[in-house]
């Protein structure tokens, strides 16, 4: 062992209250760095895990390919796998509610999709079928496996369903129903390709192409969309018949989103164990100044001088590294499990999919490169931290040692120190305050940092109310509303349009809902997907009260807006969020003004202005009705109220269709009767498997849930910079002590008694209190206004109202003052400790 390691390891023992600060620092950093992604990566991995699980491994689908183009994407080399998928028809059901599509598949095709069988074999003759048992008992039908069966069907030819016809079938196969199948009553039951080929024409065919491309390996999930949609446009396949599997692109491939958002969050974590190591180190060093100058009197170089302070911050990193890693991977495994089991995600099925792979331990979530990242990290954040430490203890010299009396270094100005007639207390401790003001500012904007994020998340998470959330989505105690999935490609007849056809929202269905006891309003909202441009010449070529109809659906490509139409009530409610126009409009009372959801228009249509005339088509069954409309108004009312995109009165939207276009009740019910009500509207809706119930109750459960998990989040994280800042303020503290043990114990030999020594470190205390506190209420308080602002444009957690975090600034002002009476506390007990003399004699 060298000189300079020994010196290094004899400094790190003499200097221990510094150096037991820094470890601290550094572990707190080495465990952000480690739980942040322990918790994001692992969360990610379980969801990836669960997504191959529940997901087909294509990278997209490629819908109404005709034969021939299908035979040649099977032989292109661009593609790793092609399979074909068909709807051959579907089983007939006198139930509308009923939906039960006759597919087929080919061999790679089955392979793509995991379809797995309960038991038996799948479809191979033009007789043979595999159905679930849910499929069976919806269609009226008994049966197992080798049975014969008589199902009634409609063949289909060109994308229409013929008539009804009956066909006698074995039963091949079995597979499992899906909660999702049995809510909804969608089935899939599956025939062979010999079915489809008797009953479909040759060159009539309208496939699904499951297919996976070659040589993507390594490529991020942008570019692979991109080269799915290119790859279908060689092929003549247009944007909307073209479907990337987002999901498991997601889970298998490089999401550079993904990662560049852990980047910029490990990169402020490391900043902010930078600044603070920095602080410290800057602060302890104005305390070695003259035993650095020693060491350069005696022969030291530079270079020895800066292998010095590196090796001895180095030798507090090896100890605090390790601990911090280890303590961060124990929290980031404990906070996952949390909040996996806790089911918070969006996805049911996915949720309950990852806790079964937590429980099993299929994933590990111990991951290596992580902790060797957050060592690599932590050890580079030391390095640099030390970088200006090292420069400053190299450059100083024997006689630069020896005149140093604490104050900052530098030039020296040829003006006449500043005085003071008579000493006070309160001067002396100005006097030392301005001695070193870079010391003084660093202190106060490392800790004023740490306050000015608690101060702005604060603002964020009290702005955050569970029924201001809740209210986003439920505007009563119940909603029923029709559950639909317009973009999903499998299932057209999931759409809205589909569903509506044959609405079971009724009037009797509402009317018995209404006589239900304890039941005091069903307010109604109708809903119709459409598409809205501006009119061309603002309108001139087509009459306001004209209402225009033509056969066909809108492209879904073309679908770019939703409409709805309110009540008379909820129109009054409306007239709370107007920010632009008036809904006294006239064209709103005559029938054709609509109102704008003003995020969703700046977005959408920045250009529009109110009292624009726009050309609206919406969809009405298998019609398209066309009316031009007024832009009357613009709303930030929530989504519950008006959705997203544009509302209209109900009796406009009314004569607009002829079908009926309900989409939800609003329901209000007495408090004390909302348990018997809840069941039984539960029981009405039961046989409408399209229709979910959700009540206020339980969404406001699951919003405090979701805040609460937010708030512990950003609190948590907010602690441990919050400490680390303390950290410095302590180090500033007993080191401003430490490099003026002479010059106090002088103080004190003149008659400065302990009292007084206690009241100058207490006024200390209290300047960098002030000042800490001034800059984090005070910066903290107008950036978490600015944070608010773009919250509420943004509609981000429903936060609508502003409170000012008042319980948490008070709390960080009271934590701040008990941390400088502590620091003062135990500083002046440490310094007692030494006798007069020996404080006299101190750097001698």
């Amino acid at each position: 062992m060298n000189i300079i390691t020994t010196t290094a390891l004899a400094n790190l023992r003499k200097n221990k209250s510094r150096n037991i600060l820094i470890g601290i620092a550094i572990a707190l950093t080495a465990f952000l760095l480690t739980m942040m992604p322990t918790v994001v990566m692992g969360n990610l991995s379980l969801q990836f895990e669960a997504v191959n699980e529940l997901y087909s491994p294509v990278h997209g689908v490629y819908r109404n390919v005709d034969d021939e183009t299908a035979a040649r994407m099977a032989q292109d080399e661009t593609f790793e796998a092609v399979g074909l998928r068909e709807q051959a028809g579907r089983m007939y059901s006198r139930n509308k509610d009923i939906v039960a599509s006759m597919l087929c598949f080919d061999e790679t095709a089955l392979g793509l999709s995991k379809m797995e069988l309960e038991e038996g074999k799948f479809p191979e003759k033009a007789d043979e079928i595999v159905v679930s048992a849910g499929c069976l008992k919806a269609m009226g039908l008994k049966g197992n496996v080798g049975d014969r069966i008589k199902v009634p069907y409609q063949p289909m030819r060109k994308g229409k369903f013929l008539e009804a016809t009956e066909r006698e079938f074995t039963i091949t196969g079995m597979t499992e129903d899906t909660p999702e199948a049995l809510e909804k009553g969608f089935f899939a039951p599956m025939v062979s390709e010999a079915f489809a080929k008797e009953t479909i024409p040759e060159g009539e065919h309208a496939y699904e192409v499951y297919f996976q491309l070659r040589g993507i390996e390594g490529m991020p999930t942008d570019k692979i969309e991109e080269q799915v949609k290119l790859t279908g446009e060689h092929y003549g396949i247009s944007e909307r018949d073209t479907a990337e599997n987002a999901e498991y692109l997601t889970a298998n491939y490089v999401d550079t989103a993904l990662y560049t958002g852990l980047g910029v969050l490990l990169a402020a974590i490391v900043l902010a164990g930078i600044l603070t190591i920095y602080s410290i180190y800057y602060v302890s060093m104005l305390d070695k100044v003259k035993e650095y100058g020693k060491l350069r009197a005696i022969g030291a170089t530079k270079g020895q001088i800066r292998k010095l302070v590196c090796r001895e911050g180095f030798a507090v990193a090896a100890i605090a590294v390790p601990a911090g890693i280890a303590a961060g991977l124990l929290s980031g495994i404990l906070l996952l499990r949390a909040l996996v089991n806790s089911s918070i995600s969006s996805n049911r099925a996915l949720g309950e999919e990852m806790k079964v792979i937590l429980e099993n331990g299929d994933v590990s979530l111990v991951k290596g490169w992580i902790i060797l990242l957050a060592a690599a990290v932590s050890l580079a954040t030391v390095y640099v931290s030390l970088l200006t430490p090292m420069h400053k203890a190299s450059k100083i010299t024997a006689m630069e040692a020896l005149r140093y009396q604490g104050g900052e270094k530098g030039k020296r100005k040829r003006t006449a120190r500043k005085g003071f007639d008579e000493l006070s207390i309160p001067k002396l401790t100005i006097s030392n305050l301005g001695r070193n003001k870079r010391r003084t500012a660093v202190t106060i904007l490392s800790l004023g940092a740490t306050g000015i994020l608690f101060v702005t998340a604060a603002t964020i998470c009290n702005c955050m109310n569970a029924e201001d959330i809740t209210r986003e989505s439920i505007r009563r105690d119940i909603k029923v509303e029709i559950d639909y999935e317009e973009d999903d490609e499998m299932h057209p007849e999931w759409a809205l349009d589909q569903i509506q056809q044959n609405n079971p929202m009724t009037e009797e269905l509402r009317l018995r809902i209404e006589k239900i006891d304890g039941v005091t309003s069903v307010e109604t909202s109708l809903k119709t997907m459409g598409k809205i441009d501006k009119a061309k010449d603002n309108g001139s070529g087509m009459p306001e009260d004209e209402v225009r109809e033509r056969s066909g659906k809108i492209a879904p490509d073309e679908i770019n807006c939703e409409v709805k139409g309110l009540d008379d009530e909820a129109m009054k409610e409306l007239s709370r969020y107007v920010t632009e126009g008036s809904l006294d409009d006239p064209s709103i009372k005559g029938g054709t003004g609509v109102i704008f959801s003003e995020s969703t228009l700046k977005q959408e249509h920045p250009d529009w202005k109110v009292g624009d005339k726009l050309l609206l088509q919406v969809m009405d069954g298998e019609k398209i009705r066309e009316r031009q409309v007024t832009f009357a108004a613009l709303s930030k009312a929530p989504p519950s109220l008006m959705g997203y995109y544009m509302v209209m009165p109900e009796g406009a939207l009314k004569n607009m269709c002829s079908s009926d276009i309900t989409y939800y009740w609003d329901i209000s019910v007495e408090s004390e009767k909302e348990d018997r009500a809840e069941k039984e509207i539960s029981e009405l809706i039961s046989d409408a498997e399209v229709l979910e119930m959700s009540t206020f109750r339980e969404e406001n459960k699951a919003s405090e849930k979701a805040i609460r998990y937010t708030l512990y989040g950003c609190y948590g994280i907010l602690a441990i910079f919050g400490l680390i800042g303390i950290l410095n303020l302590i180090n500033t503290m007993i080191n401003s002590v430490h490099v003026r043990k002479k010059e106090l114990g002088m103080l004190q030999a003149i008659g400065m008694s302990g009292r007084q020594t206690v009241y100058m470190l207490q006024l200390e205390g209290l300047f960098y209190t002030a000042g800490t506190l001034a800059v984090s209420l005070g910066l903290g308080s107008i950036l978490g206004y600015a944070v608010f602002l773009w919250a509420k444009e943004g509609g981000i957690m429903g936060i609508r109202v502003y409170h000012y975090p008042a319980v948490p600034a008070v709390c960080l002002a009271g934590i701040v003052l008990a941390v400088q009476i502590l620091i003062t506390y135990f500083v002046n007990i440490n310094f007692k400790k030494l006798s007069l003399i020996e404080r006299i004699r101190f750097a001698e």
